[in-house]
């Protein structure tokens, strides 16, 4: 395959059931982007120094069947020699970025399942122009059971720059944009946030869908689950102050954060009973998030003062 269309860069380490299941989904979805769009995809797996060749060799059975299916879709292999003791794959990212040669890149977990339409539709968002395409899905547990959808909502440098993201690690970018972000795998679970911060503040043109097109399977063995420690909290405050006085240095002030349109999570959750729980389980979160007191025990930026 000459250089290809898109990079999805599945970082891994000694998980091989799981990565087997995930690169099966994502090679079914780029054969539907080929078959719709003419695309060519490469899935490239990047081992974070697993300590057995389990992942090797099951990433070689999955890029033979690949190559005897046709050209438009390949999966290939890349190694992290050396583990770096972090709970994080920052480093399988940072490489894989540094690999991929595709006009775009997108990052996607070894655990999660991508639905049939996940590359098509980011792929047309990309053609159109976009520098960044955030996807929406659905919360699964661990065997797949779908829960609820997490539907994206534009991205906006205020509320980015305050801890609400509404760019997920998985969304499509421009290769040539986040490799000139400088990626620090130190940054754990916060990595790609210089990333999104730096292309807001650019300007640069970050689209969204409200249709689901991936599972995010939540388990035991998440690692987003075990990087939910102090650690991560002030590194993600001390991101937010950095991007902060960024933006108030290039645009002359940091924007306003939006408000939190709950009219629109009454409207999506009405009918559910799960739904309306949730929605109060969110309101009261924002509550205790807005009390000073918890958010100087969490090391949180204060509250921008009220208007007058």
């Amino acid at each position: 395959m000459t250089d290809p269309e898109l990079t999805v860069i599945v970082p891994t380490r000694e998980r091989p059931g799981l990565l087997r299941e995930t690169v099966q989904s994502i090679v079914a979805s780029a054969r539907a982007a080929s078959d719709k769009l003419g695309a060519t995809v490469r899935v490239l797996v990047v081992d974070d120094a697993s300590p057995t060749d389990s992942t090797r060799e099951a990433v070689a059975e999955m890029t033979a069947a690949a190559a005897a299916a046709g050209p438009a879709v390949s999966v290939d292999y890349a190694r992290v020699e050396v583990h770096d003791g972090r709970k994080d794959p920052g480093a399988a990212i940072a490489l894989g970025v540094s690999l991929a040669a595709s006009r775009y890149l997108t990052i996607f977990g070894d655990d999660d399942i991508m639905l049939p339409e996940h590359i098509t539709l980011h792929l047309r968002n990309m053609r159109h122009g976009a520098d960044v395409s955030a996807a929406s899905y659905f919360i699964t547990d661990g065997e797949l059971n779908r829960q609820y959808a997490k539907r994206r909502r534009a991205a906006h440098l205020g509320d980015l720059l305050i801890g609400r993201i509404d760019v997920n690690d998985g969304a499509f970018v421009r290769t040539e944009l986040i490799q000139a972000v400088e990626l620090d795998p130190a940054l754990l679970a916060q990595m790609l946030y210089p990333v999104w911060a730096t292309l807001l503040i650019d300007g640069r043109e970050f689209v969204y869908s409200r249709t689901p097109s991936f599972l995010y399977r939540r388990h035991d063995a998440n690692i987003s689950n075990v990087n939910k420690d102090a650690e991560d909290s002030a590194l993600r405050t001390s991101l937010q102050e950095k991007y902060q006085a960024l933006a108030s240095e290039k645009l002359g002030a940091v924007p306003e954060p939006r408000k939190v349109d709950w009219a629109r999570h009454k409207r999506e959750w009405r009918y559910s009973k799960k739904g309306y729980v949730r929605w109060r389980m969110a309101a009261t979160e924002l509550a205790v998030k807005r009390n000073p007191v918890v958010r100087k025990a969490f090391r949180m930026p204060p509250l921008p003062p009220k208007e007058s």
